[in-house]
């Protein structure tokens, strides 16, 4: 059962003021809204915000409607989760497979240039000269066009949060020239924690935190906060309050790490953390959003804990699969049906070597299964800002995962 965050007015007030010391917004701006508002990072863009800054919020005609109208209202100012950010750019790789050979060319090769362009702007001298043309000239032959056709070509700021998101999702977006940064934080200390400031956003970290906020690191690696921006407690659930506000600082219940310069970089859940029977400690969100960059794969869910071996229950991208089924010539009849074809297992099982090829041998993905299922919301199975709900997720299929350490074929 969810619990009530008690948020006072000075909470709101103070966050909203913090909040747009590190990420100005202007009364210029505009925004489309399209997350639940019952969220508190969706609440705090379409509402607190814009009545203290007085930008403009344009709501979606339906969730059927989103991506037409983005388009058609080009927002300067677009938050969105992580699944989306990473839908819009599955979609554009795919989309690149059926254009021209020339095409393919250019293209790649202008996000080469981005990508070295992305990277040269975090280095001490920043980008040369020429990197800077050349960019230029990508921008203007290629990338102008393509944030166009996304509704992306006013964007200033651009930011995820409600999750981790990928760092070669984030890479990506900065290399076309979005400059997407993450925002780290939770309902308890009213949304914020941290965000990438100005021009110096890093893929591997959330960046600082808010102005005014202080994060320290517990000795059990938990992120603890402390702030005006901290709630006042659960609503009638004194055990739980005490369980999450210790000695003045909010126990996020996220483990990670803070570097010399104040940059925060989440680990994983503390409760979500996989220890290996051979007493391996592994972290989860980083490996699922490896798998979750592939554009054939909507999410995934990965298991471990007391195992001997790493395995994986994956959720397809039906879009993108099902035009690998067409073009390839696969039959099926239901969406089951093509989560059991021989050719998108061998699909799914490509990608999964990609991605275990970048990690350590102990974190490598043994075992997996494609779940012959959609995500949906009402299912239960993911919150209203499409998060997979892991302990339902194990609850459920958790048959399917037993097969997965007890036979050899992957099913």
């Amino acid at each position: 059962p969810p619990k009530g965050a008690m948020l006072s007015h000075d909470n709101v007030i103070w966050t909203c003021k913090s909040l747009s010391m590190a990420v100005p917004v202007w009364d210029t701006d505009e925004l489309v809204s399209f997350l639940p508002l019952s969220h508190i990072a969706e609440r705090m863009f379409s509402v607190y915000m814009p009545l203290r800054f007085r930008y403009t919020v344009n709501f979606i005609e339906s969730t059927d409607t989103v991506t037409e109208n983005i388009v058609e209202i080009s927002p300067t100012v677009l938050f969105a989760v992580p699944r989306i950010w990473e839908k819009y750019s599955s979609a554009i790789f795919i989309k690149m497979k059926d254009a021209t050979w020339f095409k393919r060319l250019c293209f790649g090769l202008a996000l080469k240039i981005g990508r070295a362009y992305a990277r040269a702007r975090l280095e001490k001298d920043g980008a040369s000269a020429p990197l800077r043309l050349a960019f230029g000239l990508a921008h203007f032959a290629i990338f102008n066009k393509l944030k166009e056709r996304l509704g992306m070509e006013r964007v200033r700021v651009a930011i995820s949060g409600a999750a981790p998101i990928s760092p070669e999702v984030l890479k990506f977006y900065h290399a076309i020239g979005v400059p997407l940064r993450q925002v780290y934080g939770q309902t308890e200390d009213t949304g914020p924690t941290s965000v990438h400031k100005g021009d110096l956003i890093e893929a591997e970290n959330v960046g600082p935190a808010l102005p005014g906020v202080e994060v320290d690191i517990a000795d059990d690696g938990e992120i603890l906060v402390r702030g005006r921006n901290v709630f006042k407690g659960y609503f009638k659930n004194p055990e739980a309050t005490a369980e999450t506000l210790a000695q003045g600082w909010l126990h996020s219940g996220d483990v990670g790490e803070l570097d010399e310069r104040g940059y925060l970089t989440i680990t994983d859940r503390k409760k979500d953390l996989i220890i290996t029977s051979g007493g391996k400690n592994i972290a989860p969100q980083y490996i699922e959003n490896k798998l979750k960059f592939s554009p054939f794969i909507n999410d995934a869910v990965v298991i471990g804990d007391g195992r001997k071996y790493v395995s994986a229950l994956i959720f397809i991208d039906e879009d993108n699969v099902v035009k690998f089924a067409q073009e390839n010539k696969v039959p099926f009849t239901t969406f089951g049906s093509l989560t059991k074809a021989k050719e998108v297992v061998q699909l799914i099982a490509d990608e999964v070597d990609s991605v275990n090829k970048t990690l350590a041998r102990v974190e490598q993905i043994k075992r997996f299964s494609l779940l012959p299922k959609k995500l949906i919301a009402e299912d239960g199975e993911v919150t209203p800002t499409m998060k997979l709900k892991r302990k339902y997720i194990n609850e459920t299929y958790a048959e399917l995962i037993e097969e997965m350490y007890g036979k050899r074929k992957q099913s």
